[in-house]
């Protein structure tokens, strides 16, 4: 028996290390995108929470100004004699 027959060459176990080793990388690549995806999905859904209460404030706001309004022009009505 040749040595070629019973153990793998030098270029099949580069190759086979370099394909561990891609394979890795890949892995930690789709690690990383994922763990940024879900970063940045978890600052939108924080960016939305907050714009929500600030118009929440704001309608607030607009609601008592047209109370104050109504209060005012019900008081300025001449009462009819």
């Amino acid at each position: 028996m040749s040595q070629n027959q019973t153990s793998p060459t030098q270029n099949e176990k580069t190759l086979h290390a370099v394909e561990t080793a891609s394979k890795s990388i890949v892995g930690a690549l789709l690690d990383l995108g994922s763990a940024w995806a879900a970063h940045g999905l978890n600052a939108g859904k924080y960016s939305l929470e907050n714009g929500a209460r600030a118009l929440e404030k704001t309608a607030k706001a607009f609601e008592t100004m047209a109370k104050e309004i109504e209060k005012k022009n019900s008081s300025n009505k001449p009462d009819a004699a």
